[in-house]
């Protein structure tokens, strides 16, 4: 028995064809497999998603980089991309945007309303034909947790979930280096992550970004290594690893200017969000523990 289909395949459903077998024809609507990325660009809404327009770019496209690029929110009006993420109850940002009507979340609502999709979210709504629900159930059966706290950690899960190979992730920046409050969802993207590289997705961060401490280099990305010039070369999928004696020490000034909140580490000229600072007590005015 030999088959030939005839029409045009779509996503949608297609325009029927015919399935001729020996010789019969028998109509069929035609439809093409679900298509799973293999290299994802996540791009959130942080400081280091700048860079992303200038990386794509040197690629001559963002098709030439990745498969797919997933973006968060506001950006869906501002960088192309295959999937928009907006996990927020447009119910619940209505109500928002009806406080401020020519504020930022009301303008966002006029747009989504016409775009295509898919936009995924925690729950459809009929004004909005482009959003798409997501599949919450099958995605904590697949991957065994339940441990969502942001948009962007949904995202990364669902990456895992369809099986990309490759997820690269641009603009996720939470914390402050040794802040001790910051915007809440590193902890869970971080875990995810986790859960992306033990089951083999090639994790890529923008150097820029503070997620995962990528921005800091050379011996600063290993804890306790202070007196050595750290050197990592990559042999494969292996690490080599050279240490050298640094010539000179920081002096206690430089050692304490780490501690400084008060700085952005990602973009130097601009202070950190005050409600993000926590000032470091003088050691004699802290609390002693019990002896």
């Amino acid at each position: 028995m030999t088959g030939k289909l005839n029409g045009k395949l779509n996503g949608k459903g297609g325009p029927k064809g015919t399935l001729k077998v020996n010789g019969k024809s028998k109509p069929v609507t035609l439809t093409a497999p679900e298509r799973k990325p293999y290299h994802v660009a996540l791009i959130a809404l942080g400081p280091s998603s700048e860079p992303w327009l200038r990386f794509a770019e040197s690629y001559g496209g963002r098709r030439y980089y990745c498969d797919e690029v997933w973006t968060v929110n506001t950006f869906g009006d501002v960088l192309a991309h295959d999937m928009l993420w907006h996990m927020d109850d447009v119910r619940i940002q209505e109500i928002r945007a009806a406080a401020d009507p020519d504020g930022k979340i009301a303008r966002m609502l006029k747009w989504l309303k016409t775009h295509p999709g898919p936009i995924m979210t925690s729950r459809a709504h009929p004004d909005y034909p482009g959003l798409v629900e997501f599949p919450l159930e099958a995605v904590i059966n697949a991957l065994g947790s339940g441990y969502f706290n942001s948009t962007t950690a949904y995202a990364i899960a669902y990456a895992i979930y369809k099986g990309a190979t490759r997820l690269s992730l641009f603009g996720l920046d939470f914390t402050y280096p040794d802040a001790h409050v910051a915007e809440k969802g590193r902890g869970c993207c971080e875990f995810w992550v986790g859960h992306a590289m033990a089951r083999g997705v090639a994790i890529s961060v923008c150097d820029k970004s503070t997620f995962m401490d990528t921005y800091l280099e050379g011996a600063n990305q290993f804890y306790g290594y202070d007196t050595q010039d750290v050197g990592l070369e990559m042999d494969g999928a292996r690490a080599k690893l050279t240490f050298a004696e640094k010539a000179v020490l920081p002096t206690a000034a430089e050692i304490e200017d780490r501690y400084d909140h008060t700085k952005h580490p990602t973009l130097p000229n601009r202070p950190a969000i005050p409600s993000l600072v926590v000032k470091r007590e003088p050691v004699a005015s802290r609390p002693q523990p019990n002896t």
